[in-house]
C-alpha cells in the first residue's frame, strides 16, 4: 500500500484530479449546509424573480445572480440554481457510485465462478456475459426505466438498472485474471490441501484481484455519471423535483440562448467531474501497475538528462 501511495504522489495530474474529486464529494455531502448558508433550497419557486412578459427569463443581470441567489435562478420557475447544482451533485455522484458497486459485486462473483468453476459453468456464465456485453445499454435502460412504476425511488432505480445491465466488462476482466491465477502454485497448493472453492476464492483470489478490479471500477464511475446524465436528459432518469445535472441539462435545452448560464453550470460540472475521475482512474491504474515503477524511473531520468 505504501508503494501505491508513493507512485500516486509522483503523478501530479492524478493528485490534482484527486483533490477535485474530494472537493466535489465534499460539496455533495455538505449540500444541506451550503444551501442553508445561502438561505435557499432546490425546490422552492420564486415567481417574483421571473419576468413573465419575456417568457420566464430571470429578472436581473446574469440570470438573477444576487446575494440571495449565488448563481441566479432557474428560468420559468425561479428555483435557486446553486441549490439545485449542489443537490444535483449528490444525485449524480451517488447514482454513479452505487451503480459501480452493483457492477463490481455481480461482475466479480460471475467472473470468479466462471474462471474457477467447471467447464460447463464457465461456458454458461461466459455466454451470459457475452449477451450482457452485447446488449445496448442505453436502449435497455430506457425500456426498463419506462415500465417501472413511478412510486419506486428514482435514483435507486437508475443505479440498479445501470448496475444490473453493465457488469459484463467486470466479469470478463475477473474471469481472465482468475484463469491465470488458478494455475499459480499457491492456489494449486490450497486446492490440494482440501480447501473449498469459496475459501480459495476469498483467501487466495480476491486479494490478487483487488488491483485490477479497483482500477476498472475507478474508470467505471465517470462512465456511469455520463449514463445517468444521459438518461435524465432523455426524461427517463431522475424525475423532478429531485435535481440532477442531466435533468438540468434537459430543462436548459430551450433556454441556452436567453439564459446560457443555466446550461453552462450543469454542463461544466459534468465535464469537470468526468475529467477528474478519468484522470484519477488512470493514475490509480498506473500506481497499481507493477511495471509502473520502472517506467517512472525512466521518465525521471530523461527529464534530468534534458535539464542537464
Amino acid at each position: 500500500m505504501s508503494i501505491f501511495w508513493q507512485r500516486l504522489r509522483e503523478q501530479r495530474a492524478a493528485l490534482v484530479a484527486a483533490g477535485v474529486v474530494a472537493l466535489l464529494v465534499l460539496v455533495a455531502l455538505a449540500a444541506p449546509l451550503l444551501t442553508a448558508l445561502e438561505g435557499q433550497d432546490p425546490t422552492t419557486y420564486h415567481p417574483d424573480l421571473i419576468d413573465s412578459a419575456r417568457g420566464g427569463v430571470p429578472v436581473g443581470p446574469f440570470g438573477g445572480i444576487s446575494g440571495e441567489h449565488w448563481l441566479g435562478v432557474e428560468p420559468q420557475t425561479g428555483r435557486d440554481l446553486f441549490a439545485r447544482l449542489v443537490y444535483g451533485a449528490r444525485v449524480s455522484l451517488g447514482v454513479a457510485l452505487a451503480a459501480t458497486v452493483v457492477q463490481v459485486f455481480i461482475g466479480v462473483a460471475v467472473g470468479i465462478a466462471a474462471g474457477f468453476g467447471s467447464r460447463w459453468v464457465d461456458q454458461v456464465l461466459g455466454r451470459a456475459t457475452e449477451v450482457i456485453v452485447a446488449l445496448p445499454l442505453m436502449v435497455l435502460a430506457l425500456a426498463l426505466l419506462a415500465v417501472v412504476p413511478g412510486g419506486f425511488p428514482r435514483p435507486v432505480l437508475v443505479a440498479l438498472v445501470i448496475g444490473l445491465i453493465a457488469w459484463g466488462g467486470v466479469a470478463k476482466l475477473v474471469r481472465a485474471q482468475t484463469m491465470t491465477l488458478k494455475e499459480l502454485d499457491h492456489v494449486a497448493a490450497a486446492r490440494l490441501s482440501g480447501w473449498g472453492s469459496v475459501r480459495i476464492a476469498r483467501r487466495e483470489l480476491l486479494p490478487a484481484l483487488a488491483a485490477p478490479v479497483i482500477t476498472y471500477a475507478a474508470l467505471l464511475v465517470p462512465t456511469n455519471i455520463t449514463v445517468e446524465a444521459a438518461l435524465s436528459f432523455l426524461g427517463v432518469g431522475v424525475k423532478p423535483p429531485t435535481p440532477s445535472w442531466g435533468q438540468m441539462l434537459t430543462a436548459a435545452d430551450v433556454w441556452y440562448q436567453a439564459a446560457p448560464q443555466y446550461l453552462l453550470y450543469p454542463a461544466g460540472a459534468l465535464f469537470v467531474t468526468v475529467l477528474a475521475l478519468t484522470v484519477l482512474g488512470d493514475g490509480v491504474r498506473t500506481a497499481l501497475d507493477p511495471r509502473a515503477e520502472s517506467r517512472l524511473r525512466i521518465g525521471t531520468g530523461r527529464k534530468r538528462e534534458a535539464r542537464a
